[in-house]
């Protein structure tokens, strides 16, 4: 593939392009993300995972073997209980700890960040996400990075040197690039002394207490966060890593682990990609697991299907902001990627519109999370538009099964593709009325007729529409419209002043569905014992 090939004009393809570049030689191309699982996984967290397999796909679409990794840097301190979570008083006893170390307040797992950990891992299953994941606890109490904590601390007045540059109150002369956690109490109240080799020695703030550990070993000491982000690029050779826009302003800590994996560990900082927040409509500002503002890809995956999620990331550059909708804009954003859909299946014509198919289709092609292709000039298969599935369901008190059926009588779906599509978006569909839609938009067939005092001309109309319906219980939608316009003639009465009744009587609305596709998809013979009920026997 050439780098001038236009099919290839994503923003990750650019990224992959300049990966490839940087080290034209690899064999492997390793690519990086990770997180500190120190609350609930959320949806901002997931721009980072799917920018990287973004990237990830479009270097293998370079004919590239690529291995992403995963960190979980469980290891990092517990400093604030998130809002929401069970257990407060047992997780404030454990702030200052590990994550790893701290109890699972919901009783599943052996420990918080294995509970937040299997958490995400679960979700993005369906996403087709291939990655390698890492614990850094157990990386790092096996003594994998003796080495770099070596290189650390044999470097230190260069690291100093390099985040000084940065900061207001400069390090003390003695600083030492170390963390850890007290093996006794689990708390990060440590002093360190180095002995020029492998042992380093801890004093505990709080009682004074000594300790030494061989780096070899493994144990409870650490990397600070920005010496340990650089020396894990040497020890893993990552070639590309994004990062959120907090860590890559002036000074933050891209700026200074780039100097700090050139001076200290020989290596080479990653090509970078700054990412923005995403939010969520209505709630604004970024995402916090801490503050109890969270939506998780579990949320996100009740109401977006899986190759829908990937591609409205995908449609916007990493470093544009967007909100994911869970009120009426679901509705335009499912309208758009089916226009999306439509407009990358259709054949290329040398005409202006073919750039346009060519964005359409490459966007597909990456959210796709089989890495499945669009064929141009081939029909897409058949999926139901949001809103009409939406009636739909209603109408049907949420039975996928009737609505499947409607769509398959009517020959519109037919292949057993077609049929999860359908199963996978319906479920989606009844998801969102049922936790999300605004209450004008939802309504129910009335499970019992109820009378309603008419007028004379209401009375005439309705009496046509019941005798109309009778005379022909299986009429089509299109057999009903002009027994509907027959209903007002002789009479001081229109569609406006009668159909909000007829609405009334059917779903307690005063407006809803189209009223002729309403009747004849609820059925006629449901339709009728509602709609006689207001009339004389």
């Amino acid at each position: 593939m050439a780098p001038s090939d236009p099919y290839y004009s994503h923003w990750a393809d650019h990224a992959a392009l300049r990966t490839i570049s940087a080290h034209p030689d690899a064999e492997i191309y390793t690519v990086a993300a990770g997180i500190t699982p120190s609350g609930v996984v959320h949806i901002g967290n997931f721009r980072e995972i799917i920018t990287v397999d973004l990237v990830a796909r479009a270097l293998r679409d370079q004919g590239k073997q690529v291995r992403f990794i995963y960190s979980w840097d469980d290891f990092d301190v517990f400093r604030k209980v998130p809002v929401g979570m069970p257990e407060q008083d047992m997780l404030r006893e454990n702030l200052r700890r590990s994550i790893a170390d701290v109890p699972d307040p919901y009783g599943d797992h052996d420990s918080y960040a294995s509970h937040n950990i299997a958490r995400l891992e679960r979700s993005i299953e369906p996403l087709g996400i291939d990655c390698e994941f890492i614990r850094q606890s157990k990386r790092y109490r096996a003594g994998d990075y003796a080495s770099g904590i070596r290189e650390a601390l044999e470097q230190r007045e260069t690291i100093r040197e390099i985040l000084n540059q940065y900061r207001r109150e400069p390090l003390a002369a003695d600083w030492l690039p170390l963390a850890g956690f007290d093996p006794e109490t689990g708390r990060d109240d440590l002093s360190f002394a180095w002995d020029g080799e492998w042992t380093v020695t801890y004093t505990v703030e709080s009682t004074g207490r000594q300790g030494a550990v061989d780096l070899r070993e493994g144990g409870d000491i650490k990397l600070p966060w920005r010496v340990d982000w650089p020396m894990r690029w040497a020890y893993e050779g990552v070639m590309f890593e994004p990062g959120g826009k907090d860590h890559s302003s002036d000074g933050g800590s891209y700026d200074t682990a780039k100097q700090i994996v050139d001076r200290v560990y020989g290596g080479w900082a990653p090509q970078y990609v700054a990412y923005d927040f995403v939010s969520i409509k209505g709630m604004g500002g970024k995402i916090s697991s801490s503050s109890g503002n969270v939506v998780t890809v579990d949320d996100c995956l009740s109401i977006y299907e899986p190759k829908l999620l990937r591609w409205l990331f995908a449609s916007y550059r990493a470093n544009t902001e967007f909100a994911i909708s869970f009120d009426l804009d679901a509705l335009r954003i499912y309208e758009e990627y089916d226009r999306a859909v439509a407009l990358a299946h259709e054949p290329d014509d040398g005409g202006r519109k073919d750039k346009k198919r060519r964005v359409a289709r490459r966007t597909l092609d990456l959210a796709d999370p089989d890495g499945a292709r669009v064929e141009p000039g081939t029909a897409p298969p058949f999926q139901p538009s949001f809103r009409p599935l939406s009636m739909l369901l209603q109408i049907y008190d949420g039975d996928i099964a009737r609505a499947r059926a409607h769509y398959e009588r009517s020959g519109e779906l037919s292949t057993a593709r077609e049929g999860e599509l359908f199963e996978r978006r319906a479920r989606c569909v009844w998801n969102w009325i049922e936790r999300y839609a605004p209450p004008e938009f939802c309504y129910r067939i009335r499970a019992e007729a109820v009378s309603r005092e008419l007028d004379a001309d209401q009375r005439v109309a309705l009496e046509r529409l019941v005798a109309a319906l009778e005379h022909n219980p299986k009429a089509s939608d299109s057999e009903l419209v002009p027994a509907m316009k027959q209903l007002f003639e002789g009479l001081e009465l229109g569609p406006k002043q009668f159909f909000p009744l007829v609405y009334d009587l059917l779903i307690d609305r005063p407006k809803g569905p189209k009223l002729t596709t309403l009747i004849t998809v609820m059925g006629i013979e449901r339709a009728l014992p509602l709609l006689r009920a207001s009339l004389p026997h």
